[in-house]
């Protein structure tokens, strides 16, 4: 930040409808008008699990990469230990950024905070990822069981960390179940998890997990959804030449397509 206001007391910005931000990025200047009372200071500086060395690409992800588990690539979800290293996850890491400024307000998971995964998909889920007779899924098993223990006598203790089945259910209320999906052959188990709790007849059966689905996509669906926040975002994208497509470009479910 160069400047912000430089020299002008606080009454007189008080009563400015828009203060200008000044930034300097290199031999590039840029000025960011906004409301007085929004103007605040954003800096990003968190390069999370992101790797510079281009030997990398293409390597398996293993349990490093899995940090903010709310920003977790939702391919790694999907493809569990097939999921591999590469661009394709900073694109995405680089999409949940962008909607959480363009709401103005905050990260996805705090304005999705009481949008859980509803029960019927997660039992399904937990087959999956928490089965130990389930091939696959064994970093994802880690992260989950990270804090329960099994002593000599065979007793565990400690509770099973649930944020991944959040976050999956929350990236399939904002963006939607995609038309295409990728590796099906691979991941059939998955898909067919999601597709059968949460496309199905079951939206017209009361309490049914595809009738919590479309009404948690009824309020925070990125293209439809009607909270104050979601809205204000898509306001913003939309006032963008191509903001929304870029938005869901980079959010894509194949990280191939990202």
């Amino acid at each position: 930040l160069q400047r912000a206001n430089i020299g002008v007391s606080e009454e007189t910005i008080a009563q400015r409808a828009v203060t200008v931000l000044r930034y300097g990025l290199g031999s590039d200047v840029f000025a960011l008008r906004m409301p007085t009372e929004r103007a605040l200071l954003a800096k990003l500086a968190d390069y999370g699990t992101a790797n510079v060395q281009a030997e990398s690409d293409g390597q398996p992800v293993n349990l490093s990469h899995f940090t903010t588990l709310e920003n977790t690539p939702v391919d790694f979800l999907i493809l569990g230990d097939n999921a591999k290293q590469g661009y394709g996850h900073d694109s995405f890491g680089l999409g949940l950024c962008m909607l959480h400024l363009f709401t103005g307000c905050a990260p996805y998971e705090e304005i999705l905070e009481s949008v859980v995964c509803p029960p019927t998909l997660k039992k399904k889920l937990r087959k999956i990822w928490q089965n130990e007779k389930s091939l696959g899924y064994e970093v994802i098993r880690s992260v989950i069981l990270a804090d329960v223990y099994t002593d000599e006598d065979g007793n565990m203790d400690g509770e099973p960390d649930e944020v991944l089945y959040d976050t999956l259910y929350r990236f399939l209320v904002l963006f939607g179940v995609p038309d295409e999906k990728f590796n099906v052959k691979e991941c059939s188990e998955i898909w067919k998890a999601i597709t059968s709790t949460l496309e199905t007849a079951g939206k017209r059966k009361k309490g049914g997990d595809a009738a919590q689905y479309l009404k948690d996509q009824q309020l925070y669906s990125v293209s439809e959804g009607t909270n104050e926040y979601i809205q204000r975002a898509r306001t913003n994208l939309e006032s963008i030449d191509g903001g929304m497509d870029l938005l869901m470009s980079l959010v894509c479910f194949d990280p191939e397509k990202r």
